[in-house]
This record gives structure tokens, C-alpha cells and sequence, in this order.
């Protein structure tokens, strides 16, 4: 029966909510009013004596509707002064008030509280008193208005804050979704109108988080919705599996919305694939960063990678490989902006938070064994590092964001060591490392630049890797490292290449593990290694290749 009467309300068109309060409250104002006649009538019957007193001229009713008229003007003067003014500050405000069953049914109970009193008045102008209704409305019904103005005054101003309605419209939507998901698991045929009317109020939600994201400008409220959007996101990819292949049809609602105006020749791909609202959502979350890079809000940007790696979580627990792809082209996407910001503004602390969520997505994909896209995004993380590598030359602060896209590939290739993922893999990963920094189209070094080689920051960092190799007793991996870092002697010569290996020796072995300064992600040292025991043993690897190095010039 249950299952029934949710199918018919999602699935039939029924009337506005502000006529089913009326009628809801109507109905029950009539019941009491008949009911408190009627026990008042049986009381007299079986306690004559008792209620002999109660005649309908002993009661004085000429103040009630006086008092009504004051409660109802003053609940409903607040309510209209407080929806006006929140409405020129937060967007379908008045939308959202409509749509709210409590103050729909206390409306109208009080509006028709005071009409129930001169109802009354008509009565006893006619001569046909009904004491029932008299003590129900005097000492009923008008005390109870009363004590409740005030509260329902208070609920108002507290459900019109940002917080507030943000958490009205991700409640009305993830039970929304919910109960499509059992309605539609039943297997409900197709129809055309209440496609669209599903569509448009799963769209509709999303275009009212985001209106309400560019109109308010507490972090707070902003942080609020974008995990609203993101827990909708998440809740929607759990419950798509209930939803038949019909449902993922564009309906007008979909075609007509602003976000999918430019992707007209892409509507047969994404009704293919089922990812109208994914895409809505990730358009959503995409234009929300952007803007929070623009407006300098670092903790907003970071907080939209975060629920990007939280959405990719989701997406790999239930192994869609169509939503994973389209995952890694919104991180893609996300860091081409955060680059183009990072280097027209020489700001680096997007770059600095971002790479560190999109090693978190790595380090997911490293977790659920997808080793194909685990090679892909790694090659995307170091080819965007090799071009901030470039960029660095006109925005010097985008050097250390070099060393943080290596610091991040390292923890990476760790990881995949921990897995024991097969050798070949671990090679082909720690050779994008290698080719992290000295990409072969940069120009040859003029007066002033840097040396045309590895970064010290970037050679800490894979010496670091090679250390931890050699305590795994892994020494192929190091020795590959250790031949490309003699690559730097052709620049630098062998002395030099040996003196400045010596000197980051002489960093990894006096590091400590914090930072003396903090930055978003705390104070951990980047370039600390917790197995310095091993220098010894790189040193021989080095001292190996270079006596080799040495051999092959001189012969």
C-alpha cells in the first residue's frame, strides 16, 4: 500500500501544497469543531447537573476576533517583512516557503482560527449558539495561536538563513531521488510527462544551490552547498542502478537548462552513457571553482577538489568506468585553470592544495587495483608539472610547485610499491617521475637561469625515493634513479654534479620531519626521508655510476 501511494505521488500530477494545507487544515478545524459539539453534547446528557451552567450567552466572545486579528497581522506582517527582505538576497526564497509543509498548515490553521470565530458571531446573531465550538475556539484554539506566534517567528528567521535553506533543498532532493529509486526499481512504464517532471526537479535543485552559491557570501553557507552538491551527487550514483534506461532520456527539462545549451552535439552521448546529472553537477562544481580561484577563497577552491575525490570514491566503490572517465576531465579541467591562474597571478597555492587532491584520486585508483587509468592520470600529473616547469620562468613562485607535483608522484609510486603491483608497472610509473622537470622541448638556459636540469627540490625528492627502495631491499628501482641523476653531469660536469649530490645528501640527512612554517596542508617537510640510513649505500650506487661515467669519457 505504501509502495502504492509513493508511486502515485511521484507519478500523477496533483494540486499546489498551499491548497492541500488548506484543504488539510479545513478538515481538521470541521472534525474538532463537530467532535467538541458533539462530546459537549453527551456530557450534558449523562452529567445534566454538572454542565447545566454552560449556556452560550454566559460567554462573552466580542474581544476574540479583536485578538485573532492581532495574531494572524502579526504573524503574518513578520512573515511577509522577513521573506521579502531575505528574498532580495537569497534566490527562490519564496519558492522554498511555498513548499514547506509546516508554515503552509499553520497559515492556514490561523487563518481559519479566525474565520472559525466569526462563524461563531454568525451564529449567535442567528440565535443557533453552538457552545461546543465557543469553548473550542476560546479556550482552544486562541490560547494555542498565541503561544505559538512567537516560535513559529523564530522557526521562520532560523529557516530563511543560507545554512538553512541549503539543507531544505539537499533534504527535499536525496529523498526525492530515494523514492524514485524504489518507485522505479518496480518497474513503472514509461511516461513521457512525469520524465520530465522528474528531470526538472532534479535539475531544478541543483540550479537552486547554485544561485544560491553565487548570491551568498558566508564561507560557511558556501562551504554548505558545495557538500550539498556533492552528497546529492553521491546519493544519485548510489540509487542510479534502481533507475530503468528510460530514465536517462533528455527531456526538454534537460535540453532547455542553461547548463547544456553549449552541448547540443553531445545529447546522444550523454543519453548513452546516463549522465545528465553528473555532467550538471560536475558543471556545477567546475564553475564553483573558477570562481573561488578568481575571488582568491583558497579554502572554498580546496574544498571543491575534496568533494571531487570524495565523488571519485563513490565512483569506483560501484565500478563505473563511463563516470571515472569523466571524472579524470574534470580534475584535468580544474588544474588547466588553476595553472592558467597560478601563472597569470604568480600564485601558487591553488596548484598547492590541488595536487594534493589529485593525488588522493590516484592513491584511490591505486586502492581499487586500476592500474590503466592509475598510469593515465599519473602521466597527466607529470605532463602539467612539466608545463608549470615552463611557466615557472616567467612566475618564479611556480618552481615549488614543480617539487610538489614530484613530492606528490612519490607518494604515489610508495603506495604502489606497498601494493606490490608487478615490477613492469612500478618501472613504467617511476619513469614519468623521472621525466618530471626536464621536459625536452624547454629552450637551452640564457645568462640568469636556472641550470638546464633537475631541480634541487626535484632531485630530494627522487633520492628520497631511492632510499626508500634500497630499505625495501628493492635496489632496481634506485639504480634506475641513480642513472638518470648522472644524466645532470653532461651539464653540470662531473665535479659539479658530484658536489651538489653531496650537498643534497647533506639536506636529506639533517631534515626533520616538520616545517618551521605552515601551510594549508600543516607543516610536513616535503623533502624529508625517513630512511637516511641508506645514504651510504646510494652513495655507492653513485659513486659506481659515475666511475663509469668516468671510463666511458676517457676511453
Amino acid at each position: 500500500m505504501l509502495k502504492k501511494l509513493h508511486r502515485w505521488f511521484l507519478t500523477t500530477p496533483h494540486l499546489p501544497r498551499s491548497l492541500v494545507a488548506f484543504g488539510l487544515s479545513l478538515a481538521a478545524l470541521a472534525l474538532l469543531d463537530s467532535s467538541a459539539n458533539l462530546v459537549l453534547t453527551h456530557l450534558k446528557a449523562t452529567a445534566p447537573r454538572l454542565f447545566a451552567g454552560l449556556v452560550a450567552g454566559t460567554f462573552d466572545t466580542d474581544f476574540a476576533p479583536e485578538v485573532w486579528l492581532s495574531v494572524i497581522g502579526l504573524t503574518l506582517g513578520t512573515l511577509i517583512i522577513v521573506i521579502s527582505i531575505a528574498a532580495q538576497n537569497i534566490p527562490k526564497i519564496t519558492e522554498l516557503y511555498m513548499q514547506d509543509w509546516t508554515s503552509l498548515i499553520y497559515v492556514w490553521c490561523l487563518v481559519l482560527g479566525g474565520a472559525h470565530i466569526f462563524y461563531i458571531k454568525i451564529l449567535q446573531d442567528l440565535g443557533r449558539p453552538a457552545v461546543g465550538s465557543i469553548l473550542l475556539n476560546l479556550y482552544g484554539l486562541l490560547p494555542l495561536a498565541i503561544l505559538t506566534a512567537l516560535p513559529y517567528i523564530f522557526y521562520i528567521l532560523k529557516s530563511i538563513q543560507p545554512e538553512s535553506v541549503a539543507q531544505q533543498i539537499y533534504r527535499r532532493q536525496y529523498h526525492y531521488m530515494s523514492q524514485l529509486g524504489i518507485v522505479l526499481k518496480d518497474g513503472v512504464s514509461y511516461q513521457p510527462q512525469f520524465l520530465r517532471r522528474s528531470q526538472a526537479h532534479l535539475i531544478a535543485g541543483l540550479n537552486q544551490l547554485d544561485d544560491l552559491l553565487a548570491y551568498v557570501a558566508f564561507r560557511g553557507a558556501q562551504a554548505e552547498i558545495i557538500g550539498a552538491v556533492s552528497e546529492l551527487l553521491q546519493h544519485y550514483i548510489s540509487c542510479k542502478p534502481n533507475y530503468p534506461a528510460y530514465f536517462f532520456r533528455l527531456s526538454g527539462a534537460v535540453m532547455g537548462d542553461i547548463a547544456f545549451k553549449t552541448m547540443f552535439d553531445q545529447f546522444s552521448q550523454i543519453e548513452e552513457n546516463h549522465t545528465f546529472y553528473e555532467q550538471k553537477c560536475f558543471r556545477l562544481l567546475g564553475n564553483a571553482y573558477v570562481r573561488f580561484l578568481e575571488e582568491e577563497q583558497f579554502p572554498l577552491a580546496s574544498l571543491c577538489a575534496s568533494e571531487m575525490c570524495a565523488i571519485a570514491h563513490r565512483i569506483l566503490s560501484m565500478g563505473d568506468d563511463i563516470l571515472l572517465d569523466l571524472i579524470i576531465i574534470r580534475f584535468n579541467t580544474m588544474m588547466r585553470f588553476a595553472i592558467k591562474h597560478g601563472s597569470r597571478h604568480n600564485e601558487a597555492r591553488n596548484l598547492y592544495n590541488l595536487a594534493f587532491h589529485y593525488r588522493r584520486f590516484i592513491e584511490s585508483l591505486v586502492h581499487y587495483q586500476r592500474p590503466q587509468l592509475t598510469q593515465t592520470c599519473v602521466n597527466y600529473l607529470r605532463a602539467y608539472g612539466n608545463e608549470v616547469y615552463e611557466l615557472a620562468q616567467n612566475s618564479p613562485a611556480l618552481y615549488f610547485i614543480v617539487d610538489v607535483f614530484a613530492a606528490e608522484l612519490k607518494k604515489v609510486l610508495i603506495l604502489v610499491n606497498e601494493q606490490q603491483w608487478e615490477q613492469r608497472l612500478q618501472l613504467e610509473l617511476l619513469e614519468e617521475m623521472l621525466r618530471l622537470d626536464n621536459p625536452p622541448e624547454l629552450r637551452q638556459p640564457q645568462n640568469g637561469d636556472r641550470p638546464y636540469g633537475k631541480s634541487t627540490g626535484v632531485r630530494l625528492l627522487q633520492m628520497g625515493l631511492a632510499l626508500f627502495y634500497l630499505a625495501r631491499q628493492q635496489p632496481q628501482f634506485a639504480q634506475r634513479i641513480v642513472e638518470d641523476m648522472v644524466e645532470d653531469a653532461a651539464v653540470l660536469g662531473l665535479a659539479g654534479f658530484k658536489r651538489l649530490f653531496q650537498q643534497n645528501c647533506d639536506r636529506l640527512r639533517h631534515a626533520q620531519p616538520k616545517f618551521w612554517e605552515d601551510t594549508d596542508r600543516g607543516n610536513a617537510n616535503l623533502y624529508y626521508s625517513e630512511h637516511t640510513e641508506q645514504l651510504p649505500a646510494l652513495q655507492t650506487l653513485v659513486e659506481r655510476a659515475c666511475h663509469a661515467l668516468e671510463m666511458a669519457q676517457s676511453s
